[in-house]
């Protein structure tokens, strides 16, 4: 009898081992670790324009973009690899102009590290809805000569992420007050790239 109740005891025991209720399921979907991203859309955020004397400012009509950007409608990389275990970022073209990133995410905010020390800014993505927007920017700048000092300084240039009044003047010019010669500009557009999911 007494081992019967042993035997009862260590029975018990198995059985609720077997059948613990008290398990850490959850019920939260599992991260997913990596993205693959397919260009469908763009839109041109905002175009400005300073032209001189004086620096007149005018936001042309996306049309003006294609004077300095012939390609703007459609970005370099069709698709986007986005892999969060090893926190990096390829952008993907099919020809040698791939180029792959190590990355951080800030909320929704993709910070790429291009090697200078300091993150930069290349778009934003959205966990919820599967998405990656690409942020492109275009810098133009030119100054006609003065006088015998100064001759003429043309500056394009094609960034990642956007570019406001700060990041234009303070460079050739100090203000639009300083763009004295007619042929003068400063111009800058900011165009997202949307991709989806596939």
């Amino acid at each position: 009898m007494k081992y019967s109740i042993y035997a009862a005891l260590a029975l018990m025991s198995l059985a609720s081992c077997e059948n613990n209720d008290n398990r850490t399921d959850d019920a939260r979907p599992v991260d997913k670790q990596a993205y693959q991203f397919k260009f469908h859309a763009y839109k041109v955020r905002e175009t400005v324009l300073y032209t001189g004397s004086w620096g007149q400012k005018s936001n042309p009509e996306e049309s003006y973009l294609s004077n300095y950007w012939s390609s703007y409608q459609e970005p370099v990389w069709k698709e986007i690899y986005l892999d969060m275990k090893n926190s990096s970022l390829k952008l993907i073209s099919g020809t040698s102009a791939d180029l792959t990133y190590s990355i951080k995410i800030v909320n929704d905010s993709v910070l790429i590290n291009d090697n200078s020390g300091k993150p930069d800014y290349i778009g934003d993505f959205n966990a919820n809805n599967s998405t990656f927007t690409l942020k492109r920017t275009l810098r133009y700048l030119k100054r006609v000569p003065r006088n015998e000092s100064y001759g003429l300084t043309i500056a394009k240039s094609f960034f990642f992420g956007t570019t406001e009044y700060s990041n234009m003047f303070g460079i050739i010019f100090n203000s639009p007050t300083d763009m004295t010669q007619s042929e003068d500009v400063v111009l800058w557009s900011n165009v997202e790239y949307y991709y989806k999911k596939e």
